[in-house]
């Protein structure tokens, strides 16, 4: 077999290792991009931006987002104490709870998010959980949401439960859960798997 034949076989191992190197090494680098950038973004939103409104403390804080004050929330729960029957006191507190146990879950949500930031290893299989449990809230959210703004009218949400009014300020909620929902699933779809090759790097 001439010398040459065995080079150029050599050669085009070496080079066809050489690119699924660099081909891994992309795609961990665009693994850790995106995982990191859902943890910032998971951190942000829960820690930062849904906490900004108070709700954890006094839930009539929170309604803001949809142009009701605290001193119009404080009126119509005053209203309904004065006068309302027991079950509507009872309706009332427990959307009450609901509304401070989600800010108690974002806390949580948003915790774990720097946590993974500050000692995890971002886009392998150490993180692949909390992007996967991040995705799985962000899409029922997601369907929820649309299903509530009257956007699905396979799935109508229940007749006396909002009007075409209060659906539509529902919608840009659709945007920031959608835009997460895409973050985080890629995310984890990117971030699993990817534990073994890591620590066989590593070892």
């Amino acid at each position: 077999v001439p010398p040459g034949c065995c080079v150029s076989a050599h050669g085009r191992r070496s080079s066809d290792s050489s690119d699924s190197i660099l081909s891994h090494d992309s795609v961990m680098s665009l693994a850790r991009s995106i995982s990191t950038l859902a943890f910032v973004v998971s951190a942000v939103v829960h820690l930062g931006l849904v906490q900004s409104a108070g709700g954890l403390l006094d839930s009539c804080n929170a309604f803001g987002f949809v142009g009701v004050s605290a001193e119009e929330c404080h009126a119509i729960t005053t209203s309904v104490q004065r006068t309302g029957g027991q079950a509507e006191k009872d309706m009332l507190a427990l959307a009450f709870a609901a509304m401070r146990g989600e800010c108690c879950q974002f806390i949580g949500m948003g915790a774990g998010s720097v946590y993974a930031l500050l000692f995890l290893s971002k886009g392998t299989d150490e993180v692949a959980v909390i992007h996967f449990m991040h995705s799985v809230w962000a899409c029922i959210v997601q369907v929820v949401n649309s299903q509530n703004a009257g956007l699905l009218p396979f799935l109508p949400a229940a007749v006396d439960e909002y009007d075409p009014v209060s659906g539509a300020k529902l919608k840009p909620f659709l945007l920031l859960v959608g835009c997460q929902a895409v973050l985080y699933v890629a995310a984890f779809l990117l971030s699993r798997g990817n534990g073994r090759v890591a620590k066989s790097k590593d070892a």
